[in-house]
């Protein structure tokens, strides 16, 4: 089972190196709280969803939402376009996370606000159900018993 704070390591993982590869590194903000914003520095603001199941397995999603704030808030333009170049491919792949790699379901959009980028997509996959009880060896059918 991917948890939240399986996904949440993961991506911020993925961004750091990111980053830090295309020679913009910046520390993570992992505050709820308002305070003056650290330049240059990224945020991650994450939603699961639990969707569609059975007993069997359960459809799950998560909304991803990236902020990258530029070390210069006057002229953030070709530090934010190189941010979001560098961010769009290493998410391309998908997010490796407990050994498996999310693919993002759909597109990944890109805006910039007063000097800030701002990356969304959304995480989409189906997790199955643990089986429970012994593995079957023998089979008994019509009061006679199979074996592999």
């Amino acid at each position: 089972m991917i948890t939240w704070k399986d996904l949440n390591n993961a991506l911020g993982d993925l961004v750091s190196q990111t980053l830090k590869e295309a020679g913009l590194p910046a520390e993570r903000d992992r505050q709820d709280v308002s305070k003056p914003v650290v330049r240059r520095s990224y945020r991650i603001d994450l939603t699961t969803t639990d969707g569609m199941g059975t007993d069997d397995y359960a459809e799950t999603g998560a909304d991803v939402e990236i902020y990258f704030y530029p070390a210069n808030s006057r002229r953030p333009r070709d530090e934010v376009q190189e941010a979001a170049q560098a961010l769009r491919c290493a998410l391309r792949p998908g997010i490796p996370v407990g050994g498996v790699v999310l693919e993002i379901a759909d597109t990944i959009e890109t805006d910039m606000s007063d000097g800030v980028l701002a990356i969304m997509f959304r995480l989409e996959w189906v997790e199955t159900a643990e089986e429970t009880g012994e593995p079957m060896e023998t089979l008994i059918y019509n009061g006679e018993e199979l074996t592999e």
